[in-house]
């Protein structure tokens, strides 16, 4: 006699909703958050990857090895986990992109001349959006049998 299980994903019409929902919305914000000031009016495709553990907050001259660069393509790695049923790639998309942003704020604050500006709150909240979003839509059934 043994005893096998199986496990499964469904998903209801308001899950799948919300999490299409949240995840757009988080993408739009940590992408349109890069395009906008993060401190001292400085967007965040022009800071370098250097202010997440540095206190001298530099610019970037490519736009690709920037914090606003990271945070577009953090974003658009969330809009590809919508192609996986678990949201594991979402979630780390938006667990990612907040853990980089409040390392970048935890910088900015111990600078003397710099302020955090609306740019980086947006990205923020996208980051907490995909967070949201990779954990709505599905719940896990499992059934168990014996033979």
């Amino acid at each position: 006699m043994a005893i096998h299980g199986s496990l499964s994903r469904t998903r209801s019409g308001e899950g799948v909703a919300a999490r299409l929902l949240f995840t757009a919305l988080g993408a739009a914000g940590l992408i349109i958050g890069s395009f906008l000031e993060w401190t001292r009016d400085t967007v965040g495709t022009d800071l370098s990857l250097h202010a997440l553990y540095q206190h001298s907050i530099g610019r970037s001259p490519n736009t690709v090895m920037s914090l606003g660069g990271a945070a577009i393509g953090l974003g658009l790695l969330a809009l590809l986990g919508l192609a996986d049923v678990t949201g594991w790639l979402t979630r780390l998309a938006g667990a990612v992109a907040l853990v980089g942003l409040v390392l970048v704020s935890i910088q900015i604050h111990q600078s003397s001349d710099h302020g955090l500006q609306a740019g980086l709150w947006l990205a923020v909240a996208g980051s907490v959006a995909c967070v949201a979003g990779g954990l709505s839509g599905g719940r896990a059934t499992g059934a168990l049998y014996e033979d």
